[in-house]
């Protein structure tokens, strides 16, 4: 008589895998609690050193001199970056950190790491300030459409820093673009 290795029964067949599948189960359970660390909570392994928080960061009042810069640097980068007029003027305008990963060669041809909009000819001093530190400010920016585009306002964060006396632009995202007005 040969002897099969599991039953003929298709009822005994579901009941012998449902087995095997809680056995694996408790197997995978055991195995976690066995290799995961017990005592302090993970935050508490993450470092030693007391946490930098917010109170620890000094905000400074903007003066008149550095507001004036800003509004020079985002009337030079944003239509060159962001409206795509002349990306490659806006290389010099951007922080390291924006241009991180990229080559003048890339912002020339419009391959840069900024939101496209499609921007109104124009003043961008139309922002508040976020916040002032000694050497960096953020700022939300609003921008008004090209009449002819299909959006419509739009909302930029920009941060800035003050490298070798000069602002530049460390980062810009689009926060927000609105509907158009007027049933567009």
């Amino acid at each position: 008589m040969i002897r099969r290795p599991f039953p003929s029964s298709p009822r005994r067949r579901r009941r012998l895998a449902l087995l095997a599948g809680l056995l694996v189960a408790a197997g995978a359970v055991g195995l976690l609690i066995a290799v995961l660390p017990r005592g302090k909570p993970f935050s508490n392994r993450l470092s030693s050193q007391t946490a930098r928080t917010a109170t620890n960061i000094v905000t400074v009042p903007l003066a008149a001199s550095d507001r004036r810069q800003i509004d020079d640097v985002l009337d030079r980068f944003v239509p060159a970056a962001v409206g795509r007029h002349d990306p490659g003027a806006a290389w010099s305008l951007a922080a390291p950190a924006l241009r991180a990963g990229t080559t003048r060669e890339d912002w020339v041809r419009g391959d840069v790491p900024v939101t496209p909009y499609p921007l109104r000819a124009g003043a961008t001093h139309d922002w508040v300030l976020l916040y002032s530190l000694p050497d960096t400010v953020s700022v939300e920016l609003g921008l008004e459409p090209d009449p002819h585009a299909n959006v419509g306002n739009a909302a930029f964060v920009v941060t800035l820093r003050r490298i070798g006396g000069r602002w530049r632009v460390s980062s810009i995202y689009e926060r927000a673009v609105y509907p158009r007005s007027g049933g567009g």
